[in-house]
């Protein structure tokens, strides 16, 4: 009688209290982190890109077009070896001197290229001090499967996006990514916020400069499409400004099989000169 009772009280509960799910675990930061950075790198980088960059600069608001340019780039990504023309977008096509350039984040040379890997690897560890000669017994192992470049923490799931905030354990000038917004069904990268440097030609100084990238997914790699720099710059006799803005778009992308080896070898750029690609 009284296992009839309960089932009885049982069926003349509410469907929605009887059968309520339990809430999904909130996922973890550093789990997230490990897989954008692994679905990041499941993309093979193609070895050559060819890419128009288009600089815009702005001292206090006010455009600088001595400091604003367009350059068509002929890019090995190997070893981020480039040939760069200036671009005239009214006549569609690259003219003047050859330059040969290597694209990079956190150096005095503009940033890329557009398939460039957001998350620098570390350098080379030195090697390990063999151990003596005694046999040594092996009592176990462990495996970390996080990123220990970073302390990450979830700040928001919205929009079907992740958005993690991360803080570099070691090297700040390598580790400098501090944002991320990760697609939550593919783990791809949509945007980053990192530091850079904006470096001064006549002083050789440099301040740290803030980045904001965005990505586009294009036939499943994921491409750095624009890039907002913003710096404090200290001001100094013959110089006011204090805020400094760049901004980078990446247009004209694809992705050749192969380009000549005389564009990265710059000793070759005299001979070569009626043979300069212009599109």
């Amino acid at each position: 009688m009284r296992a009839w009772l309960v089932l009885s009280l049982a069926a003349l509960l509410p469907a929605e209290v009887a059968q309520a799910p339990l809430p999904a675990p909130a996922p973890n930061a550093y789990a997230v982190l490990a897989r954008a950075r692994e679905a990041f790198h499941a993309h093979a980088r193609p070895p050559y890109v060819v890419y128009t960059l288009d600089r815009r600069e702005w001292l206090d608001d006010v455009p600088r077009g001595d400091l604003s340019y367009t350059l068509r780039v002929w890019c090995r990504t190997t070893e981020s070896a480039a040939l760069s023309r200036l671009w005239y977008a009214a006549r569609h096509r690259a003219v003047g001197d050859l330059h040969f350039i290597r694209p990079a984040f956190n150096q005095p040379i503009d940033p890329g290229p557009p398939t460039a890997d957001i998350f620098e690897p570390p350098p080379p560890r030195p090697a390990p001090t063999p151990p003596s000669p005694e046999k040594l017994k092996t009592i176990g192992s462990v495996q970390s499967l996080i990123d220990l470049d970073y302390r990450a923490s979830l700040v928001g799931d919205a929009k079907g996006s992740y958005h993690l905030k991360l803080q570099p354990v070691r090297d700040p000038e390598r580790n400098r990514l501090r944002e991320l917004w990760v697609d939550n069904a593919t783990f791809e990268i949509e945007r980053a916020l990192a530091m850079d440097r904006l470096f001064s030609i006549q002083t050789g100084t440099s301040v740290p400069d803030k980045m904001d990238i965005a990505f586009e997914l294009r036939d499943g790699l994921p491409l750095i499409r624009r890039i907002t720099m913003i710096a404090n710059v200290i001001p100094t006799l013959s110089n006011s400004a204090r805020r400094d803005e760049s901004d980078y778009t990446y247009d004209d992308i694809s992705f050749p099989q192969s380009l000549p080896d005389w564009y990265f070898d710059p000793k070759t750029y005299y001979q070569r000169f009626r043979e300069a690609p212009s599109d």
